[in-house]
């Protein structure tokens, strides 16, 4: 039987890898999408809690925590939204899942995991599939949009995994918090931050009316629902194994994107595309101890 937890980061994973298809879809400045997003989630989520009366945490270490998350994700809504406009909601999506390389030396380094052979060659063959597809989209685009286009969605990928490792850290506390506790205040510690960063986004219209539809389903889909299941199950999954799972976020996002969008593609592509798929199959399963 499939580890439980395994099949909730799958779910998540898929809830938001409809998050780029929804940002695509906004006419509003990167920063003010990811706001709306964490302010309606978090405010829906504390509203829910109030009330059924639920207790909230009495642990300082836990607010200084989520606050920490909520500045680490702001910083990759705020690189990320700006990689969606410039190279679309694929490509951008697959540069900030570089995270599964620094979530490697994350975990190997602060959770002490495991190190193993296998493990370096399903990274090593997941970096060259990611090469892949950067060479094959780099025909697509102008010069100077695929540069910026790609330094932001690089820099997604460090801002990931800083909050991924930091959403783990917030179960180290004294309170036991619960997963919608977490989301609820990083959320809400988010929705803070990124607003005062969207008076950096120049020319761009503010209006929530006309694009609710999209910002509601970031909000419910994607925030809620998504990083709820991923934020229940990231405590009970290696850092390396859930890094390598999320990787199916810019897959369905490149198929979304191809469909809807039509976003360009290439033959290098697709074959960068199967080899993470094959990293990502490889690398969710358990490694079985060797008999003494």
């Amino acid at each position: 039987m499939p580890n439980l937890n395994i099949i909730y980061l799958v779910i998540g994973t898929c809830c938001i890898g409809l998050a780029p298809i929804f940002v695509k879809m906004c006419h509003l400045s990167p920063s003010l999408i990811g706001f709306y997003r964490c302010g309606i989630a978090g405010l829906a989520l504390l509203a829910y809690q109030l009330i059924l009366k639920k207790p909230f945490p009495k642990d300082r270490r836990f607010y200084l925590i989520t606050t920490l998350s909520g500045i680490f994700f702001a910083a990759d809504l705020f690189v990320w939204h700006r990689s969606v406009h410039l190279l679309g909601p694929g490509m951008s999506t697959i540069l900030g899942n570089t995270q599964v390389f620094y979530l490697l030396i994350i975990g190997y380094f602060l959770h002490k995991e495991s190190l193993s052979l296998k493990k370096i060659l399903i990274f090593i063959f997941a970096f060259f599939g990611t090469i892949l597809i950067i060479n094959g989209q780099m025909e697509f685009f102008s010069r100077d949009n695929f540069l910026w286009g790609t330094f932001f969605g690089l820099a997604t990928g460090l801002c990931y995994s800083l909050y991924t490792t930091s959403i783990k850290q917030a179960y180290v506390t004294r309170f036991e918090p619960k997963p919608i506790q977490i989301i609820t205040f990083v959320s809400i510690s988010t929705a803070f931050w990124i607003y005062g960063l969207s008076f950096f986004d120049k020319n761009y219209p503010r209006s929530f009316q006309d694009n609710w539809q999209p910002l509601i389903g970031l909000a419910f889909i994607c925030q809620i629902i998504g990083w709820g299941l991923i934020t229940k199950a990231i405590k009970f999954v290696p850092l390396s194994v859930s890094g390598l799972i999320i990787l199916l976020q810019p897959l369905i996002a490149k198929t979304l994107g191809v469909f809807i969008f039509n976003e360009p593609t290439s033959i290098l592509e697709f074959m960068g595309t199967c080899i993470l798929f094959t990293c990502i199959y490889f690398g969710s399963r358990p490694e079985v101890p060797k008999n003494k």
